[in-house]
């Protein structure tokens, strides 16, 4: 898989370093005797044709250079896209911090608020086939949140 990266020496703090992928692919083979399939990850995971997918969401702090290339808007019920104007690259999957700006705050509800729908969903399903089959289903459909913050495991 091949990580395009590139500066400009004027927006970043980095010498110019245009990307070049005829360059990129002449190195990889001279050092490893194989070419980069650039498209690879588009043919192996269908780029950006999310119609077979479910229960995901996609976090994207805008501060964040690889956000340009995120998934920025909701692709269905459950494909959602989650956007934050002052997240950096994976602030809001870090642990909880009284500095963290508001926006980074109502991702992590949002993210809480998806996850906990989509189990609730997946129960009730087990729970529904299962009666459909005749069995027993000893688990219980989650009442509590299964997700609890930093302040609530301190108590």
């Amino acid at each position: 898989m091949a990580m395009p990266m590139c500066s400009d020496g004027r927006s970043d703090m980095f010498e110019r370093a245009p990307w070049n992928e005829a360059e990129y692919s002449k190195a990889c083979f001279a050092t490893w005797k194989v070419r980069p399939k650039f498209n690879m990850t588009l043919w192996e995971f269908g780029g950006r044709d999310l119609r077979g997918s479910s229960n995901i969401v996609f976090s994207n702090g805008l501060l964040d250079p690889w956000s340009a290339g995120g998934i920025l808007r909701n692709m269905s019920d459950s494909v959602q896209a989650v956007l934050i104007p002052e997240g950096a690259h994976h602030l809001d999957l870090r642990s909880q911090n009284p500095a963290d700006p508001a926006s980074v705050r109502g991702a992590r509800r949002l993210h809480r608020q998806h996850i906990r729908k989509w189990i609730k969903q997946h129960w009730r399903t087990a729970m529904h086939s299962a009666a459909q089959e005749g069995g027993r289903e000893n688990r219980l459909l989650p009442e509590e949140p299964l997700f609890i913050t930093s302040e609530e495991a301190r108590r």
